[in-house]
């Protein structure tokens, strides 16, 4: 076998250690057994093996064998699995934080399409009526305003805030806080979000979004300052 193999093998050890499958002895089988196993030259597992500890996944003893590094997937996994239980009051200021810069980035680096899409979002909120449909719709045009910033940190930052939002204490807030003039509220505050992008007017997005998140959070927590 050549070793132009070396790739597939290697992304078969990633899929194996992402599964756990050798996190109780810490330690993969030995060059000799792992090659035979795979069916492929020692110099082959070799250079595998060599490609994911150069991606911190693994650490090579001399003389003892393959180790398991501590895992920073299993950090973030415990991570996300603390920031879900977040106070609702802190993700808000997170987002305000966030949001106004992420609506001014989307203004000048937005494609024709981003814009399409998140106008696409508000004009959809306007036919949305009752809670869950609106939220939908306010959430997907948020995503499409990050989304159209083109950076993917701050994208995947708000694919970890959403997440936050899709939690019951979050779903129990908003349902507790919605009404139909509030709706319309949100409607023509993400309308002069939205005219802001469609402008290319950074400033004008950033103001509006900040000011359409201080709407929301006085709606949310007014009444619960027990958050």
């Amino acid at each position: 076998m050549s070793r132009a193999l070396a790739p597939q093998v290697a992304q078969s050890l990633r899929t194996r250690i992402d599964s756990g499958e050798w996190n109780e002895s810490r330690r993969l089988p030995n060059e000799r057994n792992l090659a035979a196993e795979y069916k492929v030259a020692r110099n082959t597992m070799r250079s595998a093996i060599k490609t994911i500890a150069s991606e911190g996944l693994v650490s090579r003893k001399v003389g003892r064998g393959t180790f398991l590094r501590h895992s920073t997937r299993i950090e973030l996994t415990g991570l996300l699995q603390e920031l879900t239980g977040v106070s609702p009051i802190d993700m808000m200021a997170v987002r305000q934080i966030l949001e106004p810069r992420a609506a001014a980035m989307a203004a000048i680096n937005a494609s024709a399409s981003d814009l399409r899409d998140v106008a696409g979002s508000h004009a959809a909120s306007l036919e949305a009526f009752d809670i869950e449909a609106f939220e939908h719709c306010d959430a997907e045009l948020h995503q499409g305003i990050f989304a159209a910033t083109r950076n993917e940190l701050l994208t995947r930052l708000h694919a970890i805030l959403r997440l936050i939002r899709n939690q019951e204490l979050w779903r129990d807030i908003k349902r507790r806080s919605f009404s139909p003039q509030r709706r319309l509220v949100y409607c023509r505050e993400h309308k002069a979000i939205v005219d802001a992008l469609l402008r290319r007017d950074a400033a004008a997005a950033a103001s509006a979004m900040r000011a359409h998140l201080e709407t929301v959070s006085s709606n949310l927590f007014v009444g619960n300052s027990s958050l």
